[in-house]
């Protein structure tokens, strides 16, 4: 966009990093801030595809990626798992954070898809719990006869009726 037929946004943007080793007033954490805004937006737009986003990912970075991710409101988060996946059942993203798990199980590709393996991730969890003996695999006591431990501490928090005078 622009306004009064000066440059558009991008040329400016392309611009502005050219020529970033004369601006040495700009930090990397306003870069990161610059950059934060376009990945935000990109999430919130509609058309995105999972093979999309990991790029996307790839090309800002993890920590850049993730951070956009995080601050996505519960609507937002919502809707993105949506048009990722459009069988996810609305209990599976009910909250913004398993929302946001939610889109992260879509974005990670498996080992064995990569290593072009089996990308069934159940037969995987079965081969695996088959061959571990079942003494490891019992983490449970054998009897119920002890109680639970007691809190470490009160809680310093009394509730309302503590602080009631009257």
């Amino acid at each position: 966009m622009s306004f009064g037929g000066g440059p558009t946004g991008f040329d400016a943007i392309q611009a502005l990093v050219a020529a970033r080793d004369s601006l040495p007033a700009v930090a990397d954490k306003d870069w990161a801030a610059a950059s934060g805004l376009i990945v935000k937006k990109l999430l919130n737009a509609a058309g995105q595809t999972a093979e999309g986003l990991m790029a996307l990912r790839t090309a800002v970075g993890e920590e850049i990626f993730e951070a956009q991710l995080k601050s996505l409101s519960h609507h937002q988060a919502k809707l993105l798992a949506k048009r990722l996946d459009k069988s996810v059942p609305d209990l599976d993203v009910s909250t913004a954070r398993a929302a946001v798990a939610h889109i992260r199980t879509l974005l990670t590709v498996p080992a064995a898809v990569q290593s072009g393996g089996s990308a069934d991730p159940a037969t995987e969890e079965t081969v695996d719990a088959a061959s571990t003996p079942e003494s490891e695999t019992m983490n449970e006591p054998l009897g119920d006869d002890t109680p639970p431990s007691p809190p470490a501490s009160p809680n310093p928090y009394f509730g309302r009726k503590s602080f009631r005078t009257g």
